[in-house]
């Protein structure tokens, strides 16, 4: 599986194009990273019931925003 294919499996977008997004958004520019992380948890349980692969996908957004900007979470 390519790295595009396997970030559209994950995300639903790219990673580019979230990480865009998310530099983008006025929940990061107000509130940091971490806000807009727990944003997209929020949205994942707004839709856990009805569609659980966008859930899946917005909590994978969520570590992702954590990893990259360092919000004390080590990948490993």
């Amino acid at each position: 599986m390519s790295k595009l294919a396997w970030e559209m499996q994950a995300y639903g977008a790219s990673k580019d194009e979230i990480l865009e997004s998310v530099t983008e958004s006025i929940s990061f520019k107000l509130s940091g990273p971490g806000m807009v992380a727990a944003s997209y948890l929020s949205d994942a349980q707004e839709v856990l019931e009805s569609n659980p692969n966008a859930a899946r996908q917005y909590i994978n957004i969520a570590k992702l925003i954590m990893f990259e900007y360092e919000l004390g979470f080590n990948q490993r």
